[in-house]
C-alpha cells in the first residue's frame, strides 16, 4: 500500500473502530469497552494512531499509557494492545508505518518504552520497529473439580458424575494459611490500595505501580468483566490483593500483589474456595517462571502449562541502561498487565 498518514484517535471513532475489531478478531466489543479501555488514562501523548481508507479505519495501533516503578525513577511506558488491520488491507505495511509514526511520536513526548505480547502474525515486522524479547508469561492452571474438567475436556458429560474423581484426581490443594491474615472483598480501590501500594512497592524493582487509581481503573471500571477482588489484611494492615472473574466453567487470576508469601498463600486458598463452591472446573493464570508468584502457585497445586506468551518491549529512552532492566528477575508481572486475562 503506498504511504499512508497516520492519525490520532478522535471523539466519535469508537463505533468505526468497534466495527473493525469485529472484522479484524472475528469477535465484538462495544464502544463502551473501547473508551475504557484506551480513552480512560491519562496520556502525554495521542496512544491511538489509525490509518483510513475509503472512509473508514482500516488498521489501529494503540497503547495503553501505564506509570512504572523503575529503579531510574517513576517511567510511563505504554502497553502496546489491539493492534488491527482491516482483513482487506493486510501485508500492506501499515504495521511498518503507522507503529514507526506512534513510536516517534511517543519517544517525543517522554514515553520510556513500550512493552507487550507481540502477535506471531507480526513476524519480522516485530523486530524491524524494534522490539526485543524479554521473557515468557508462563500459564498455569488448577484443576477444582476434576470430574467436571475432564468431562468437558473429553465431551463426555456422565463424567460431570463421577463426584469420587475428585478426590482421587484433583491437583489443587488448598496452601497453608495464616489465620491472623483475614480476607474480605473489595468493592472498590480505596485509600487502602494506595497504603498497600506503598508496602509492596519498596520490594518490587520494576512493576506497574498498583495505586488506587491504577486497581480501579483496571477491576472495577472494567465493562462487560465481571471482576472480584480479595483483599487480604492482619493487625489493621493491608496485605495483598487478588483478582479474578469467571467465564462459565472457568476461572481466570488476573492479578496477585501482596506484601508477602504468607499473604500470597491466603489471598490464593481464598479465590481456589470461592471459585470451587461455585462450580469452576478450573482456574488459569499467568506467571512469570522462578518468580515468587509462580511459586506460590506451585504450592497451590497449580501446574505449569506448555503455552507461554512471549513478553517484549521496544525501549524509546536513549538514556537508559536497557541491559540492565531487561533481566526478568526484577519485574513483577501479571496478566493483568496486559490484557489477556
Amino acid at each position: 500500500m503506498s504511504s499512508v498518514q497516520p492519525r490520532p484517535y478522535q471523539p466519535g471513532d469508537e463505533t468505526a473502530l468497534c466495527a473493525l475489531f469485529a472484522r479484524a478478531f472475528g469477535r465484538a466489543i462495544t464502544p463502551e469497552h473501547w473508551r475504557w479501555k484506551l480513552n480512560s488514562c491519562p496520556t502525554p501523548a495521542p496512544n491511538v494512531w489509525l490509518a483510513w481508507a475509503e472512509g473508514r479505519p482500516i488498521f489501529q495501533y494503540a497503547g495503553i499509557p501505564t506509570r512504572f516503578q523503575t529503579p531510574h525513577g517513576v517511567l510511563t511506558g505504554m502497553v502496546s494492545v489491539d493492534t488491527m488491520t482491516d482483513p482487506v488491507y493486510r501485508r500492506q505495511g501499515l504495521l511498518s508505518q503507522v507503529g514507526a509514526h506512534a513510536y516517534a511520536t511517543w519517544r517525543a513526548a517522554g514515553i520510556a518504552f513500550v512493552i507487550g505480547l507481540p502477535n506471531e502474525q507480526w513476524g519480522s515486522r516485530a523486530a524491524a520497529l524494534g522490539w526485543r524479547p524479554l521473557f515468557l508469561l508462563q500459564w498455569w492452571q488448577a484443576i477444582l473439580n476434576p470430574a467436571r474438567f475432564l468431562a468437558r475436556k473429553l465431551r463426555w458429560p456422565a463424567l460431570a458424575q463421577l463426584t469420587a474423581l475428585n478426590a482421587l484426581l484433583r491437583l489443587s490443594r488448598p496452601p497453608r494459611v495464616n489465620p491472623a491474615i483475614h480476607i474480605r472483598p473489595l468493592r472498590q480501590a480505596g485509600a487502602e490500595c494506595d497504603a498497600l501500594w506503598e508496602i509492596v512497592a519498596p520490594t518490587v524493582t520494576i512493576a506497574a505501580i498498583r495505586d488506587r487509581a491504577w486497581v480501579q481503573w483496571r477491576y472495577f471500571d472494567a465493562p462487560n468483566f465481571n471482576y472480584q477482588v480479595l483483599f487480604a489484611e492482619s493487625a489493621g494492615q493491608p496485605r495483598g490483593y487478588l483478582a479474578y472473574r469467571v467465564e462459565g466453567p472457568v476461572g481466570f487470576l488476573a492479578d496477585v500483589c501482596a506484601t508477602d508469601a504468607d499473604a500470597r498463600a491466603a489471598l490464593l486458598a481464598r479465590a481456589l474456595e470461592l471459585l470451587a463452591a461455585a462450580q469452576v472446573d478450573s482456574l488459569l493464570t499467568l506467571a512469570l517462571p522462578g518468580s515468587d508468584l509462580a511459586a506460590a502457585l506451585r504450592r497451590a497445586g497449580f501446574l505449569s502449562r506448555p503455552h507461554a506468551f512471549s513478553v517484549q518491549w521496544v525501549p524509546l529512552a536513549p538514556d537508559l541502561p536497557w541491559a540492565e532492566l531487561s533481566a526478568a528477575q526484577p519485574w513483577h508481572l501479571t496478566g493483568g498487565d496486559f490484557d489477556v486475562l
